[in-house]
This record gives structure tokens, sequence and C-alpha cells, in this order.
């Protein structure tokens, strides 16, 4: 069935139809010289965090959990935001723990494929959680922020954080792979000699 119902299982009314559109004002770009602009609507703030547990012996770790809490504005549908928040923290997990580009001598990719090129795999995935503050927008639509592609930004910077801080070493490079980090405690190693 499709539409409303009456009690006696019959469709009810005509298609509801509508228009709309919103347009942001007073945005510009940023000045070459002086950095100042205002390039969107209203700043989204929030923090993110990973939680590791490493064998310090093999460099190996794995991820417990991810949590983000952020600033939307006001929630519209926080069932929907906290998965789209999700999906952008798996991203941010993937690119920072296993994926990368490899190439031969003559420029060749050695990753052509999803079966070379290492994604996070159901399974793999840590706890996600997320939450929200609300202070509602005054320049937006019922007072949202956008969020969406903010689940990914300071992930891999949280998981380089959360390994640096059990390993003892400043990590600064991704993927944030157990040989990458053997090699950089290698170079420490031939450092000290």
């Amino acid at each position: 069935m499709q539409g409303y119902q009456s009690a006696a299982g019959t469709s009810i009314g005509e298609p509801a139809l509508g228009r709309g559109g919103f347009m942001l004002k007073g945005l510009s770009l940023l000045d070459r010289q002086t950095g100042k602009g205002k390039t969107g609507p209203a700043w989204t703030l929030g923090a993110q965090v990973v939680e590791v547990e490493a064998d310090l012996t093999d460099f190996s770790y794995r991820i417990l959990a991810a949590s983000t809490v952020m600033d939307v504005g006001k929630a519209i549908n926080p069932e929907l935001m906290r998965a789209v928040t999700a999906g952008g923290m798996s991203m941010g997990i993937s690119l920072a723990s296993r994926e990368a580009f490899s190439y031969d001598r003559q420029g060749k990719p050695q990753t052509p494929n999803l079966r070379t090129y290492k994604l996070l795999h159901i399974g793999q995935e840590p706890d996600y959680r997320v939450c929200f503050v609300e202070t509602p927008e005054t320049n937006s639509p019922y007072g949202v922020r956008s969020y969406s592609e903010h689940g990914i930004i300071g992930i891999p910077a949280a998981l380089g954080n959360a390994l640096s801080a059990a390993f003892g070493k400043e990590l600064l490079f991704l993927p944030l792979t157990p040989e990458n980090i053997w090699s950089a405690a290698q170079e420490d190693c031939h450092d000290s000699i």
C-alpha cells in the first residue's frame, strides 16, 4: 500500500507537493593576503578520541573504540545523524590504519583493486560512540549546522595520538600500519647507536 489509508483500507488524500529554496548569504572566498573571509555559515565544533590496545613487542594494535562529540546546531534526525557520523569515523579509521597507494619503480600502482587495497571490513570495526551537543545556528534552516563530513576529519589524528602514546614515539605519517610503526621505531634505534 502507498499513501495514507482510511480505517476501511482505502487511500485518502492527494500527493503532497512542495517547493522551497535557501541561499546562504554573505559568503566569500578567503583573502590571499589576510586569510579573512567567510567560507561557510558557521563553524562546527567537536572532539574525537580513539582507544587502542597495543602490543609493544610486534607493533600491532587493535582499535577498541572511537568517540565523537560534535555541536550539530539542532539534531533534526539524531539516529540518522549518528549513522552518518559513524560512517565517516569508519572511513577515517580505514584511511589512517591501512589504506595506502604503493607504486613500483616505473610508477605502476601496486594496489589496483580492492583485493590489494585494504579497506576496513565488517568485524574489524571498533565500538563507535557518537554524541551531539545542540547549540542552534540562528542563520540556518531549523538551526542545523553541517556535520556529515566531520566524522572523518579528526579520526586519523586521534588514532595517531593514541598510537604515539602507546608506542612512546610521535607518529606523523599515514597509514599507521604495524610495519610502518616498526620502521619508525627502528629509525630511533639506529639514531641512538
